[in-house]
């Protein structure tokens, strides 16, 4: 059952101190399979870029890989929580970049914690001159797909949280898309990730 309600209450601010921790500890690591897939998609699109984008890069685990996959790719974290800050410590709605310097950005599973959506798309739309992918998890997602991230976290408190106060919480790619589309962009939902309960959006 979803509770989208709950949205504007649920995780909106940057992670800090223990809880920043505990996403690190026992949440992240759940990501590694798709943590590869994402890497494999997008691996045409690096392969042509010379900047990539993290917005709110968390622990740094995915801009990591796309730096030693792509060592000729300069690579850009953003992340506005003093606990993690691997790169530069800013917010998504005023990211202190170039308009058009972006070739690939990216917002995995970051832009459902952004205070203001519509304000942080627009800035994605001004930095860059490439695509901008988001991948976020979904709340229509069946239930083994569900289930399977669910049994990849490591700790009791995050798996009985998971579904009601995470996965049904957030927005879907639906409402997503038209964020982006009142941004400027044009948004085409490319996949649903096999294993676990994310899509994927690319907007250009």
């Amino acid at each position: 059952m979803r509770l989208p309600w709950l949205d504007p209450w649920v995780a909106r601010r940057p992670f800090e101190g223990r809880t920043a921790r505990r996403y690190a500890e026992a949440e992240r690591p759940a990501f590694a399979d798709l943590d590869a897939r994402l890497l494999e998609r997008l691996g045409p699109e690096l392969s042509r870029a010379e900047r990539f984008l993290d917005v709110g890069a968390g622990t740094g685990a995915f801009a990591a890989r796309v730096a030693r996959a792509h060592p000729r790719v300069a690579v850009v974290a953003v992340e506005p929580s003093r606990t993690f800050a691997a790169g530069i410590r800013a917010r998504a709605e005023a990211l202190p970049l170039a308009g058009a310097s972006i070739d690939v950005a990216l917002c995995l599973t970051s832009l459902r914690h952004v205070r203001d959506r519509a304000a942080a798309l627009a800035e994605l739309r001004r930095v860059a001159r490439g695509s901008v992918w988001i991948v976020e998890l979904d709340p229509t997602a069946d239930a083994a797909r569900a289930r399977h991230h669910r049994r990849a976290l490591r700790s009791t408190l995050a798996r009985l949280a998971f579904d009601p106060f995470v996965l049904r919480t957030g927005p879907d790619a639906g409402e997503l898309a038209a964020v982006a589309r009142a941004a400027g962009f044009a948004a085409e939902r490319v996949a649903d990730d096999p294993l676990h309960p994310f899509f994927m959006l690319r907007l250009t």
